[in-house]
């Protein structure tokens, strides 16, 4: 079968999949539609240019979207604006609660040095064991549980504050 027709077909059956992970790792859609494309461009040029192919797809493709968002987060653009002005909060009891939770569960994900935040997303979304994380991320599996501890540690006070702040109002 040729590589073109291969990663076509890996994309119909786990394209969603891997857009998923891109998308629980930016919390925006075209970034994560974007990683994705990065990360398959640079599988197809290394595979084309070394003609080996992967024994597992899925998991040579998710390593790459990992490893895109790694690269790309560290060389963010300066176009970036950091503001300290926090949007308005919504009327407790509302149907936007929901929403508002969770982009303050994504705004303290948002907190999370890039390995923590892959930690968390690979262990929380994907259900991946921490051996499999530290063989996606190269370290051990010591690591990914302290990456993952040390996240959470970071996270648990973000919440807190914003749930205390909401039972003020």
């Amino acid at each position: 079968m040729h590589l073109d027709d291969v990663l076509t077909e890996l994309v119909e059956h786990s394209g969603e999949r891997l857009l998923r992970v891109a998308y629980q790792l930016t919390h925006d859609a075209a970034a994560a539609q974007d990683l994705v494309q990065e990360a398959l461009l640079r599988v197809y040029q290394s595979v084309r240019n070394r003609g080996l192919a992967p024994e597992d797809w899925y998991a040579y493709l998710r390593r790459a979207v990992i490893n895109e968002y790694v690269r790309t987060r560290r060389l963010r653009s300066s176009t970036e604006i950091v503001t300290d002005v926090v949007p308005e909060r919504p009327a407790p009891g509302c149907l936007e609660d929901r929403a508002a939770d969770q982009a303050e569960l994504w705004a303290a994900l948002g907190a999370l040095s890039e390995r923590q935040r892959a930690v968390l997303v690979l262990r929380y979304y994907e259900g991946l064991a921490d051996h499999e994380i530290g063989a996606l991320l190269g370290c051990r599996p010591a690591t990914v549980r302290s990456l993952a501890s040390r996240g959470l540690a970071v996270m648990r006070p973000l919440v807190a504050a914003v749930s205390a702040e909401e039972e003020q109002t």
